[in-house]
């Protein structure tokens, strides 16, 4: 099988790489920069997912598409999340459509439902009576909508809904951890009792690699976690603790965060944290694989000690916390997404 894969220079878009070509199948991968790092053995195609016809013409010949491109931090402006996420998801289908495709994967989250209670053994049944909270969690679910009334016949497409995605590699999500030790340490709320959906990057491998043959998973969205969920104190400590760092917490009231996030936003405080990373980090998340398993034969790989050891190896591998971190960069901003959607035609 022949594969393209959008966002291939990032986290989840290499993963996926090395995952397909481990399987033994052929991968392109669409990027903008040319000279940005790719998986080995990877055919570099150069586009935006801005635009149609760079994606079409990567598309060509393939007979799958892994849509991994996507914003991931949830303080980008809503037109750039708008842009990215749902016109960006627009253009993919469309493109692989005109080439042919048979199948494609969308890569969403479980923010798609992110709401101010929790979400303990949600199924993909499940849904919120109105939008989910925050730009990103919104812009994510119209993404998925429009991924999902796509499928037919001609093009098949599944949706994939990860919880937090960590493991070798997550260059964004330890260099928030970093951030957070330097400051007053890892936040918690309400003394961190509730239990964090996490996926590892090979368990959404695993799902994704299934997706792309699984009889029954066209049309349908489904989560993917991993197979322990630990309250959030206890998996930070042992995060930390497998990282040789000092166990540092930043006990915080949720009551008192959500009064002062609110208050934020009516002042237009752009970098105090919204409701929804904060909710996204206090409320539990337990989602019921049933599905997952069902349709795509998903089970989860290793156990969270062995996953926890193999990202302490990689952290170590890169020269430490600080190493990783200095690596992010930066988010896309309103006058990048102006620039693409002029390559594009306009709006």
């Amino acid at each position: 099988m022949r594969v393209l894969i959008t966002g291939a220079s990032g986290f989840v878009g290499q993963a996926m790489a090395r995952a397909l070509r481990a399987a033994g199948h052929e991968v392109r991968g669409l990027t903008r920069d040319p000279t940005c790092a790719l998986a080995p053995d990877v055919e570099r195609m150069l586009g935006s997912i801005g635009d149609p016809t760079a994606i079409a013409r990567a598309a060509a010949g393939c007979d799958a598409v892994v849509h991994a491109a996507g914003i991931t931090s949830p303080r980008a402006p809503e037109r750039v999340l708008r842009w990215v996420h749902v016109a960006g998801t627009e253009n993919v289908l469309r493109a692989a459509r005109y080439a042919g495709v048979r199948r494609v994967v969308h890569i969403s989250c479980a923010d798609v439902t992110l709401s101010r209670d929790d979400r303990m053994h949600w199924d993909e049944l499940r849904v919120l009576p109105e939008n989910p909270l925050g730009s990103f969690a919104t812009s994510k679910l119209m993404a998925d909508e429009i991924a999902l009334s796509a499928s037919d016949e001609g093009l098949e497409v599944t949706a994939l809904r990860p919880a937090l995605v960590w493991g070798p590699g997550d260059v964004q999500g330890l260099a928030q951890l970093q951030g957070e030790l330097k400051r007053a340490g890892v936040i918690l709320y309400d003394q961190g009792r509730n239990v964090l959906g996490t996926t590892h990057i090979d368990n959404l491998s695993q799902a994704a690699l299934k997706a792309l043959s699984a009889a029954n998973a066209p049309g349908h969205a489904y989560y993917i976690t991993d197979g322990e969920f630990l309250e959030a104190r206890e998996l930070y400590t042992r995060l930390l603790e497998a990282l040789a760092l000092p166990a540092k917490f930043d006990q915080r009231s949720l009551s008192k965060a959500l009064l002062t996030a609110r208050l934020a936003h009516k002042l237009g405080l752009k970098r105090a944290l919204s409701e929804a990373q904060i909710l996204r980090r206090a409320k539990s998340a337990l989602f019921d694989l049933s599905s997952a398993s069902r349709d795509l034969g998903y089970t989860p790989l290793l156990d969270l000690t062995t996953q926890l050891q193999g990202l302490a190896d990689w952290v170590r591998a890169q020269g430490g916390l600080d190493a990783v971190a200095a690596r992010v960069r930066p988010e896309p901003t309103p006058s990048d997404v102006d620039a693409q959607v002029m390559l594009a035609g306009g709006d």
